[in-house]
């Protein structure tokens, strides 16, 4: 696995030593040792560090809250608190910055260590689901004003599926197919969430297990219909036939 580079901002000189030399013990990169928020700020836009352990009460004018505020506000980079108070006022006034780890001094590098990697692997499920969640917002966006096209969740993932090639919909026992001309679609929505998805004036329930695209179908020869190029038979219940009647006819 690849090494972390950290960033350790902390205004005691000793304390400051002793955790670069735990850090560098453990395998991890050390980018630099700052003693001041505006000074971590700063070392932070000339270069993103994986990960920054941030003292809580640093001296000057910023504490490590303030500055790690500042950072989250503008970099996706994981803080670690470090403080000598473990009081709950302390702690409400650092959850505000939403740190990946509150480490108590002293501390041993067992618990530095653990601490980092947990951050770590919390930091990296955070990011995957923000860029599943950016993808998905992207996908939707882009294409829920596009009348000839479907979204749906096949069983990869999320597919567009223009409405012009689909011929049929239908359930067979717990599956739902659409059917292409070329291709069946499995999907993970069932017939009646399908139905809600289709527009109304092109596809029409036909059956309990079929939807149809009208400018699909061949022959209605009640109670049957030979859809085109397929030349797939469907048969129309009872309940349906009147709306599918009313529809071809337009």
């Amino acid at each position: 696995m690849e090494k972390l580079t950290i960033l350790v901002v902390e205004d005691e000189f000793l304390v400051a030593a002793d955790i670069e030399e735990s850090l560098l013990s453990l395998g991890y990169n050390v980018q630099n040792t700052i003693a001041t928020g505006k000074d971590a700020i700063a070392e932070v836009e000339k270069k993103l560090p994986d990960l920054i352990l941030m003292d809580i009460a640093l001296k000057g004018d910023m504490t490590g809250i303030e500055a790690a505020n500042i950072i989250r506000q503008k970099h996706d980079v994981p803080v670690i608190f470090l403080t000598a108070n473990a009081d709950v006022a302390t702690i409400e006034k650092a959850k505000i910055s939403l740190p990946y780890g509150y480490i108590i001094k002293p501390f041993s590098e067992k618990e530095l260590q653990t601490n980092i990697e947990i951050a770590r692997y919390k930091f990296e499920n955070d990011i995957q689901s923000k860029i599943e969640s950016d993808q998905f917002t992207t996908f939707f966006k882009s294409n829920q004003n596009v009348k000839n096209q479907v979204i749906v969740e096949g069983q990869k993932g999320l597919e567009k599926i223009s409405l012009p090639n689909v011929y049929f919909v239908e359930c067979s026992g717990d599956d739902t197919m659409v059917h292409l001309r070329d291709e069946i679609i499995s999907v993970k929505e069932n017939l009646d969430e399908m139905e809600r998805k289709l527009p109304e004036n092109a596809f029409v329930r036909v059956s309990t297990d079929h939807i149809i695209n009208l400018d699909k179908v061949f022959i209605a020869k009640y109670p049957e219909l030979i859809m085109a190029d397929k030349m797939t038979v469907i048969t129309v219940e009872d309940e349906y036939r009147d709306l599918l009647e009313a529809l071809l006819s337009k």
